[in-house]
């Protein structure tokens, strides 16, 4: 109720004053609607981030190495092997740890551009990761970084592996050989296979002094090679090794005296490329695990 002139003076107005609209309300009205339209739209974000997710995750567990393209240099034996054998994703992919599962992607990511440093240096992280939480895959990226190690080292003439020397008078492919430490086999290898005559002045390519040694485990019946002291690749064992535990040299001669003296049975590709590795006086640790 209110006071106003009326008539006859001021008189009383029974009826209430309507409070004049400051538009407040619509102020907050629209606050509220921003904020609401703010949220939904970031939990759309969220929602198709993790939808793109799932998806890469699912596209990587399906997805196979491609086999028809060629490398960039002249593919071997070994080569096509190292990009057909493998498959390090499976199914449990989206259950690894997030630093797993990142690096086996990237491993699948090399192996489709068939970038092989790439593929070394990805499986080296994930076999040195602490705590060794893709143990269950250890043994096949072994199986997949000997493959590739054969490849950088026959194929690609890795340069912390082989170096170039140049002919001299007097240099024998033996001698070559020799003096760096390496086997006649291998130097006929990285030379295109026939080196019975070299001719003087000729670049040609030879192992650097190569540490080679391998541990015989017993119980897995594997044979792990080194090389200069990192993992180089891993070799089956056929039937038991009859020998004690103990440390042995590959001799100069009777080669296969020797493994069978040990009783180191391979398979006989298996055996030729390591005899064509191993040079004389390299070390072979036979082991219980």
């Amino acid at each position: 109720m209110s006071l106003a002139r009326g008539r006859f003076g001021i008189e009383y107005n029974p009826r209430r004053l309507e409070p004049e609209s400051s538009g407040l309300g619509w102020l907050v009205v629209a606050i509220a609607l921003a904020a609401f339209v703010s949220l939904t739209w970031t939990l759309v974000k969220r929602v198709r981030a993790k939808r793109a997710e799932v998806e890469m995750v699912a596209a990587a567990v399906e997805s196979t190495v491609p086999v028809d393209a060629e490398p960039p240099s002249v593919p071997s034996a070994a080569t096509t092997q190292a990009f057909r054998a493998f498959r390090p994703l499976d199914a449990s992919l989206a259950h690894r740890p997030p630093k797993v599962r990142n690096l086996l992607m990237r491993l699948e990511e090399a192996e489709r551009r068939k970038d092989v440093e790439m593929a070394v240096t990805t499986i080296e992280t994930i076999r040195a990761l602490p705590g060794s939480p893709a143990a269950d895959l250890d043994d096949s990226l072994a199986r997949r970084l000997g493959a590739l190690n054969i490849r950088r080292l026959f194929d690609l003439r890795n340069a912390q592996w082989v170096k170039t020397v140049t002919v001299g008078r007097g240099d024998s492919a033996s001698r070559i050989a020799a003096e760096n430490g390496s086997t006649l086999a291998s130097f006929a290898l990285l030379n295109g296979g026939n080196v019975d005559r070299v001719v003087l002045g000729r670049k040609m390519y030879v192992l650097n002094h190569p540490r080679f040694g391998l541990v015989i485990h017993r119980r897995t019946r594997t044979a792990d090679l080194s090389l200069n002291g990192k993992f180089f690749k891993r070799y089956d064992l056929q039937g038991d090794v009859n020998i004690r535990d103990g440390a042995y040299e590959i001799p100069g001669q009777q080669r296969r005296l020797f493994w069978t003296g040990i009783g180191a049975v391979f398979s006989s590709d298996d055996r030729t490329e390591l005899d064509q590795l191993l040079p004389s006086g390299a070390p072979v640790l036979v082991s219980e695990m």
